[in-house]
Protein backbone atom coordinates (compact mmCIF):
# COMPACT_ATOMS: atom_id res chain seq x y z
CA UNK A 1 0.00 0.00 0.00
CA UNK A 2 2.81 2.40 0.94
CA UNK A 3 4.71 1.61 -2.25
CA UNK A 4 1.62 2.33 -4.33
CA UNK A 5 1.10 5.67 -2.57
CA UNK A 6 4.73 6.67 -3.10
CA UNK A 7 4.54 5.66 -6.76
CA UNK A 8 1.35 7.68 -7.22
CA UNK A 9 2.91 10.78 -5.65
CA UNK A 10 6.00 10.40 -7.81
CA UNK A 11 3.86 10.12 -10.92
CA UNK A 12 1.88 13.25 -9.97
CA UNK A 13 5.09 15.19 -9.40
CA UNK A 14 6.43 14.09 -12.76
CA UNK A 15 3.22 15.11 -14.48
CA UNK A 16 3.30 18.51 -12.71
CA UNK A 17 6.90 18.98 -13.80
CA UNK A 18 5.90 18.40 -17.41
CA UNK A 19 3.35 21.24 -17.27
CA UNK A 20 4.12 24.93 -17.68
CA UNK A 21 5.82 26.89 -14.90
CA UNK A 22 3.08 28.59 -12.89
CA UNK A 23 5.25 31.65 -12.23
CA UNK A 24 5.86 32.03 -15.96
CA UNK A 25 2.16 31.58 -16.64
CA UNK A 26 1.27 34.25 -14.10
CA UNK A 27 3.80 36.71 -15.57
CA UNK A 28 2.65 36.05 -19.13
CA UNK A 29 -1.02 36.49 -18.20
CA UNK A 30 -0.31 39.72 -16.28
CA UNK A 31 1.11 41.48 -19.37
CA UNK A 32 -1.79 40.41 -21.59
CA UNK A 33 -4.12 43.39 -20.76
CA UNK A 34 -1.32 45.82 -21.64
CA UNK A 35 -1.23 44.49 -25.21
CA UNK A 36 -4.96 44.43 -25.89
CA UNK A 37 -7.35 47.25 -26.66
CA UNK A 38 -9.13 48.83 -23.71
CA UNK A 39 -12.47 47.21 -24.60
CA UNK A 40 -11.00 43.73 -25.25
CA UNK A 41 -11.65 41.32 -22.38
CA UNK A 42 -9.69 38.04 -22.61
CA UNK A 43 -11.61 34.92 -21.59
CA UNK A 44 -11.01 31.15 -21.55
CA UNK A 45 -7.28 31.50 -20.87
CA UNK A 46 -5.32 28.24 -21.26
CA UNK A 47 -1.54 27.89 -20.91
CA UNK A 48 0.53 25.37 -22.84
CA UNK A 49 4.18 24.92 -23.67
CA UNK A 50 5.27 26.37 -27.00
CA UNK A 51 6.82 23.51 -29.04
CA UNK A 52 8.55 25.95 -31.41
CA UNK A 53 10.54 27.77 -28.68
CA UNK A 54 12.98 26.22 -26.22
CA UNK A 55 11.58 27.97 -23.14
CA UNK A 56 8.36 29.26 -24.60
CA UNK A 57 4.84 29.49 -23.31
CA UNK A 58 1.56 29.94 -25.20
CA UNK A 59 -1.51 31.54 -23.64
CA UNK A 60 -4.55 30.70 -25.76
CA UNK A 61 -7.55 32.93 -25.09
CA UNK A 62 -10.61 34.50 -26.68
CA UNK A 63 -11.70 38.09 -27.15
CA UNK A 64 -15.31 37.95 -28.18
CA UNK A 65 -15.57 35.12 -30.71
CA UNK A 66 -11.98 35.38 -31.95
CA UNK A 67 -9.46 32.78 -30.80
CA UNK A 68 -6.06 34.35 -30.15
CA UNK A 69 -2.74 33.48 -28.57
CA UNK A 70 0.03 35.19 -26.66
CA UNK A 71 3.56 33.80 -26.80
CA UNK A 72 6.20 34.42 -24.14
CA UNK A 73 9.83 33.35 -24.47
CA UNK A 74 11.81 33.11 -21.25
CA UNK A 75 15.52 32.91 -20.58
CA UNK A 76 15.46 29.50 -18.92
CA UNK A 77 13.47 26.58 -17.70
CA UNK A 78 11.91 25.67 -14.37
CA UNK A 79 15.20 25.30 -12.46
CA UNK A 80 17.08 28.13 -14.18
CA UNK A 81 17.85 31.49 -12.58
CA UNK A 82 16.60 33.14 -15.80
CA UNK A 83 13.19 31.45 -15.68
CA UNK A 84 11.46 34.83 -15.23
CA UNK A 85 13.68 36.71 -17.68
CA UNK A 86 11.24 37.67 -20.44
CA UNK A 87 13.13 37.69 -23.74
CA UNK A 88 10.40 38.06 -26.32
CA UNK A 89 6.61 38.40 -26.55
CA UNK A 90 4.44 37.73 -29.57
CA UNK A 91 0.74 38.41 -30.05
CA UNK A 92 -1.09 36.28 -32.59
CA UNK A 93 2.25 35.13 -34.02
CA UNK A 94 3.66 38.65 -34.51
CA UNK A 95 6.67 39.51 -32.36
CA UNK A 96 6.76 42.82 -30.52
CA UNK A 97 9.34 45.37 -31.59
CA UNK A 98 12.35 46.02 -29.39
CA UNK A 99 10.89 49.42 -28.43
CA UNK A 100 7.65 47.83 -27.21
CA UNK A 101 9.64 45.22 -25.30
CA UNK A 102 11.53 48.03 -23.56
CA UNK A 103 8.20 49.53 -22.47
CA UNK A 104 7.09 46.13 -21.14
CA UNK A 105 10.32 45.60 -19.21
CA UNK A 106 9.99 49.03 -17.64
CA UNK A 107 6.23 48.86 -16.97
CA UNK A 108 6.44 45.48 -15.20
CA UNK A 109 9.81 46.15 -13.52
CA UNK A 110 11.53 43.31 -15.38
CA UNK A 111 15.24 42.95 -16.00
CA UNK A 112 16.05 43.12 -19.69
CA UNK A 113 18.26 40.27 -20.95
CA UNK A 114 21.81 41.56 -21.21
CA UNK A 115 22.43 40.08 -24.65
CA UNK A 116 19.39 41.91 -26.09
CA UNK A 117 20.28 45.38 -24.89
CA UNK A 118 22.93 47.23 -26.85
CA UNK A 119 25.65 48.77 -24.67
CA UNK A 120 25.38 52.52 -24.17
CA UNK A 121 28.00 54.25 -26.30
CA UNK A 122 30.42 56.47 -24.41
CA UNK A 123 29.30 60.08 -24.25
CA UNK A 124 31.21 62.20 -26.71
CA UNK A 125 32.43 65.64 -25.61
CA UNK A 126 30.46 68.52 -27.08
CA UNK A 127 32.41 70.57 -29.63
CA UNK A 128 33.55 73.94 -28.19
CA UNK A 129 31.49 76.01 -30.64
CA UNK A 130 28.33 74.05 -29.87
CA UNK A 131 29.02 74.19 -26.12
CA UNK A 132 29.42 77.98 -26.28
CA UNK A 133 26.15 78.32 -28.21
CA UNK A 134 24.35 76.06 -25.74
CA UNK A 135 25.71 78.12 -22.83
CA UNK A 136 24.55 81.34 -24.52
CA UNK A 137 21.04 79.90 -24.98
CA UNK A 138 20.84 78.93 -21.31
CA UNK A 139 22.01 82.40 -20.28
CA UNK A 140 19.19 83.94 -22.34
CA UNK A 141 16.70 81.57 -20.73
CA UNK A 142 18.12 82.35 -17.30
CA UNK A 143 17.93 86.11 -17.79
CA UNK A 144 14.31 85.74 -18.89
CA UNK A 145 13.40 83.77 -15.78
CA UNK A 146 15.53 86.04 -13.60
CA UNK A 147 13.73 89.13 -14.90
CA UNK A 148 10.39 87.65 -13.80
CA UNK A 149 11.73 86.72 -10.36
CA UNK A 150 13.32 90.14 -9.98
CA UNK A 151 9.98 91.91 -10.47
CA UNK A 152 8.35 89.90 -7.67
CA UNK A 153 11.43 90.18 -5.43
CA UNK A 154 11.37 93.98 -5.72
CA UNK A 155 7.77 93.92 -4.47
CA UNK A 156 8.88 91.90 -1.44
CA UNK A 157 11.70 94.35 -0.76
CA UNK A 158 9.46 97.43 -1.07
CA UNK A 159 7.01 96.12 1.51
CA UNK A 160 9.67 94.76 3.83
CA UNK A 161 11.54 98.06 3.75
CA UNK A 162 8.62 100.05 5.19
CA UNK A 163 6.92 97.41 7.37
CA UNK A 164 9.60 94.89 8.33
CA UNK A 165 7.22 92.06 7.36
CA UNK A 166 7.07 89.66 4.41
CA UNK A 167 4.05 89.85 2.12
CA UNK A 168 3.75 86.16 1.24
CA UNK A 169 0.65 86.78 -0.85
CA UNK A 170 2.65 88.44 -3.66
CA UNK A 171 3.01 84.96 -5.17
CA UNK A 172 -0.78 84.79 -5.45
CA UNK A 173 -0.90 88.36 -6.81
CA UNK A 174 1.52 87.11 -9.47
CA UNK A 175 -1.01 84.36 -10.25
CA UNK A 176 -3.85 86.90 -10.38
CA UNK A 177 -1.83 88.93 -12.88
CA UNK A 178 -1.57 85.87 -15.11
CA UNK A 179 -5.34 85.41 -14.99
CA UNK A 180 -5.90 89.10 -15.67
CA UNK A 181 -3.97 88.94 -18.93
CA UNK A 182 -6.02 85.91 -19.99
CA UNK A 183 -9.30 87.69 -19.22
CA UNK A 184 -8.35 91.09 -20.63
CA UNK A 185 -6.78 89.79 -23.86
CA UNK A 186 -9.83 87.60 -24.49
CA UNK A 187 -12.22 90.48 -23.72
CA UNK A 188 -10.34 92.90 -25.99
CA UNK A 189 -10.36 90.39 -28.84
CA UNK A 190 -14.09 89.86 -28.33
CA UNK A 191 -14.84 93.59 -28.76
CA UNK A 192 -12.64 93.87 -31.83
CA UNK A 193 -9.41 95.30 -30.40
CA UNK A 194 -6.96 92.91 -32.00
CA UNK A 195 -4.09 95.28 -32.86
CA UNK A 196 -1.28 93.84 -30.74
CA UNK A 197 0.42 97.04 -29.44
CA UNK A 198 -2.91 98.54 -28.40
CA UNK A 199 -4.12 95.29 -26.82
CA UNK A 200 -0.87 94.84 -24.88
CA UNK A 201 -0.88 98.45 -23.69
CA UNK A 202 -4.49 98.24 -22.51
CA UNK A 203 -3.79 94.90 -20.84
CA UNK A 204 -0.78 96.32 -19.00
CA UNK A 205 -2.75 99.31 -17.81
CA UNK A 206 -5.81 97.29 -16.80
CA UNK A 207 -3.86 94.55 -15.04
CA UNK A 208 -1.68 97.13 -13.25
CA UNK A 209 -4.69 99.09 -12.03
CA UNK A 210 -6.52 96.02 -10.76
CA UNK A 211 -3.37 94.73 -9.08
CA UNK A 212 -2.86 98.09 -7.35
CA UNK A 213 -6.40 97.85 -5.98
CA UNK A 214 -5.61 94.35 -4.68
CA UNK A 215 -2.46 95.65 -2.99
CA UNK A 216 -4.26 98.56 -1.30
CA UNK A 217 -7.10 96.32 -0.08
CA UNK A 218 -4.64 93.74 1.26
CA UNK A 219 -2.74 96.40 3.19
CA UNK A 220 -5.87 98.09 4.55
CA UNK A 221 -7.78 94.98 5.61
CA UNK A 222 -4.99 92.58 6.63
CA UNK A 223 -1.75 94.33 7.46
CA UNK A 224 -2.73 97.69 8.91
CA UNK A 225 -4.72 96.23 11.85
CA UNK A 226 -1.75 93.95 12.66
CA UNK A 227 1.02 96.51 12.23
CA UNK A 228 1.74 96.71 15.95
CA UNK A 229 0.90 93.10 16.78
CA UNK A 230 4.49 91.86 16.52
CA UNK A 231 6.07 89.91 13.70
CA UNK A 232 4.32 86.55 14.08
CA UNK A 233 0.71 87.69 13.58
CA UNK A 234 1.34 89.39 10.18
CA UNK A 235 3.28 86.33 9.06
CA UNK A 236 0.40 83.98 9.88
CA UNK A 237 -2.07 86.42 8.28
CA UNK A 238 0.05 86.50 5.11
CA UNK A 239 0.02 82.71 4.84
CA UNK A 240 -3.75 82.64 5.38
CA UNK A 241 -4.23 85.40 2.83
CA UNK A 242 -2.17 83.45 0.30
CA UNK A 243 -4.41 80.40 0.72
CA UNK A 244 -7.55 82.54 0.56
CA UNK A 245 -6.51 84.25 -2.68
CA UNK A 246 -5.62 80.94 -4.27
CA UNK A 247 -9.00 79.45 -3.40
CA UNK A 248 -10.80 82.63 -4.42
CA UNK A 249 -9.34 82.38 -7.93
CA UNK A 250 -9.94 78.64 -8.10
CA UNK A 251 -13.61 79.05 -7.20
CA UNK A 252 -14.09 82.06 -9.47
CA UNK A 253 -12.24 80.73 -12.53
CA UNK A 254 -12.32 76.97 -12.03
CA UNK A 255 -9.52 74.55 -11.28
CA UNK A 256 -8.60 73.82 -14.90
CA UNK A 257 -5.73 75.49 -16.71
CA UNK A 258 -6.45 78.57 -18.80
CA UNK A 259 -4.73 78.79 -22.18
CA UNK A 260 -3.85 81.77 -24.35
CA UNK A 261 -2.38 81.78 -27.85
CA UNK A 262 1.08 83.35 -28.02
CA UNK A 263 0.57 86.97 -29.16
CA UNK A 264 4.22 87.19 -30.25
CA UNK A 265 4.90 83.89 -32.07
CA UNK A 266 8.21 85.07 -33.45
CA UNK A 267 11.75 83.84 -32.85
CA UNK A 268 15.01 85.49 -33.77
CA UNK A 269 18.10 83.41 -34.46
CA UNK A 270 20.96 85.40 -32.97
CA UNK A 271 23.79 83.15 -34.15
CA UNK A 272 24.67 79.49 -34.61
CA UNK A 273 27.54 77.55 -33.13
CA UNK A 274 28.40 73.97 -34.05
CA UNK A 275 24.98 73.45 -35.58
CA UNK A 276 23.17 74.74 -32.48
CA UNK A 277 21.05 77.86 -33.19
CA UNK A 278 20.79 80.42 -30.37
CA UNK A 279 17.30 81.91 -30.50
CA UNK A 280 15.28 84.51 -28.63
CA UNK A 281 11.49 84.52 -28.61
CA UNK A 282 9.46 87.68 -28.96
CA UNK A 283 7.99 87.19 -25.49
CA UNK A 284 11.50 86.83 -24.04
CA UNK A 285 12.42 90.19 -25.52
CA UNK A 286 9.22 91.68 -24.07
CA UNK A 287 10.06 90.32 -20.60
CA UNK A 288 13.61 91.72 -20.65
CA UNK A 289 12.54 95.10 -22.03
CA UNK A 290 9.80 95.37 -19.41
CA UNK A 291 12.20 94.41 -16.61
CA UNK A 292 14.76 97.03 -17.72
CA UNK A 293 12.08 99.70 -18.11
CA UNK A 294 10.60 98.96 -14.68
CA UNK A 295 14.05 99.00 -13.07
CA UNK A 296 14.95 102.36 -14.60
CA UNK A 297 11.56 103.90 -13.75
CA UNK A 298 11.66 102.55 -10.20
CA UNK A 299 15.20 103.83 -9.65
CA UNK A 300 14.15 107.27 -10.85
CA UNK A 301 11.05 107.37 -8.64
CA UNK A 302 12.96 106.23 -5.56
CA UNK A 303 15.68 108.87 -6.00
CA UNK A 304 13.96 111.90 -7.53
CA UNK A 305 10.31 111.94 -6.48
CA UNK A 306 8.36 112.74 -3.33
CA UNK A 307 7.14 109.15 -3.12
CA UNK A 308 10.70 107.82 -3.22
CA UNK A 309 11.86 110.19 -0.48
CA UNK A 310 8.86 109.27 1.68
CA UNK A 311 9.51 105.58 1.08
CA UNK A 312 13.14 105.85 2.11
CA UNK A 313 12.27 107.97 5.12
CA UNK A 314 9.66 105.49 6.37
CA UNK A 315 12.13 102.65 5.83
CA UNK A 316 14.75 104.44 7.94
CA UNK A 317 12.55 105.70 10.80
CA UNK A 318 8.75 105.74 10.47
CA UNK A 319 8.23 107.65 13.73
CA UNK A 320 10.53 110.48 12.70
CA UNK A 321 9.01 110.47 9.22
CA UNK A 322 5.54 110.96 10.76
CA UNK A 323 6.86 113.84 12.93
CA UNK A 324 8.18 115.51 9.78
CA UNK A 325 4.74 115.43 8.17
CA UNK A 326 5.02 112.31 5.99
CA UNK A 327 1.84 110.26 5.62
CA UNK A 328 3.22 106.95 6.84
CA UNK A 329 -0.04 105.02 6.28
CA UNK A 330 -0.35 106.35 2.75
CA UNK A 331 3.30 105.55 1.98
CA UNK A 332 2.94 101.99 3.22
CA UNK A 333 -0.28 101.56 1.25
CA UNK A 334 1.46 102.89 -1.87
CA UNK A 335 4.32 100.42 -1.31
CA UNK A 336 1.83 97.55 -1.17
CA UNK A 337 0.11 98.82 -4.32
CA UNK A 338 3.40 99.20 -6.21
CA UNK A 339 4.62 95.78 -5.08
CA UNK A 340 1.35 94.21 -6.23
CA UNK A 341 1.67 95.94 -9.61
CA UNK A 342 5.18 94.52 -10.06
CA UNK A 343 4.05 91.02 -9.09
CA UNK A 344 1.07 91.24 -11.45
CA UNK A 345 3.30 92.42 -14.30
CA UNK A 346 5.51 89.39 -13.70
CA UNK A 347 2.45 87.14 -13.89
CA UNK A 348 1.32 88.93 -17.03
CA UNK A 349 4.54 88.34 -18.95
CA UNK A 350 4.75 84.73 -17.75
CA UNK A 351 1.22 84.11 -19.05
CA UNK A 352 2.21 85.66 -22.39
CA UNK A 353 5.40 83.58 -22.48
CA UNK A 354 3.99 80.17 -21.54
CA UNK A 355 0.36 80.77 -22.59
CA UNK A 356 -0.96 79.08 -19.45
CA UNK A 357 -2.32 79.99 -16.02
CA UNK A 358 -3.69 77.98 -13.13
CA UNK A 359 -4.47 78.80 -9.48
CA UNK A 360 -1.24 77.23 -8.21
CA UNK A 361 1.47 78.87 -10.34
CA UNK A 362 2.07 81.58 -7.76
CA UNK A 363 3.10 79.24 -4.97
CA UNK A 364 6.49 78.22 -6.32
CA UNK A 365 7.16 81.53 -8.06
CA UNK A 366 6.55 83.39 -4.79
CA UNK A 367 9.04 81.28 -2.89
CA UNK A 368 11.64 81.61 -5.63
CA UNK A 369 11.24 85.38 -5.58
CA UNK A 370 11.47 85.35 -1.80
CA UNK A 371 14.76 83.47 -2.12
CA UNK A 372 15.95 86.08 -4.62
CA UNK A 373 15.05 88.88 -2.22
CA UNK A 374 16.94 87.11 0.57
CA UNK A 375 19.89 86.60 -1.76
CA UNK A 376 20.05 90.30 -2.59
CA UNK A 377 19.29 91.48 0.94
CA UNK A 378 15.80 92.26 2.20
CA UNK A 379 14.89 95.92 1.86
CA UNK A 380 17.37 96.56 -0.97
CA UNK A 381 15.66 97.13 -4.31
CA UNK A 382 18.86 96.88 -6.32
CA UNK A 383 19.79 93.77 -4.35
CA UNK A 384 16.41 92.20 -5.14
CA UNK A 385 16.90 92.89 -8.85
CA UNK A 386 20.36 91.36 -8.81
CA UNK A 387 19.22 88.41 -6.67
CA UNK A 388 16.39 87.62 -9.10
CA UNK A 389 18.72 87.69 -12.10
CA UNK A 390 21.32 85.52 -10.37
CA UNK A 391 18.74 82.96 -9.24
CA UNK A 392 17.19 82.76 -12.70
CA UNK A 393 20.56 82.25 -14.40
CA UNK A 394 21.58 79.67 -11.79
CA UNK A 395 18.34 77.69 -12.29
CA UNK A 396 18.69 77.72 -16.07
CA UNK A 397 22.33 76.65 -16.00
CA UNK A 398 21.68 73.96 -13.40
CA UNK A 399 18.76 72.43 -15.27
CA UNK A 400 20.58 72.80 -18.62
Amino acid sequence: MGRRLAASLTLLLLLAGCGPDLRQVSLCESILPALLADDAKPTELRATADPAVAHGLLIVFRTGVARRQLGCEFGGGRLSQDRLSLRQVSLDGEKLSFERMVFLWRAFDLTAPIDLVAPTPPEQPMPPARAAAYLAQQLINGLTLGSVLALIAVGYSLVYGVTGTIQFAFGEVFMIGAYLVMILMTALAAIGIGFLPVALALTLIGAGALAAVHGCVIERLIYRPLRRAGSLAPLIAAIGLSIALREYVRLAQGGRDKWLANPLPIHFTLFEGGGFPVTMAGTQMLIMVLAVAVSVALGYFMLHTRFGRAQRACADDPVMAALLGIDVDGTISAAFALGAVLAALAGLVVALYYGEADPFIGYLAGFKALTAALLGGFGSISGALLGGLLLGVFEALWSG
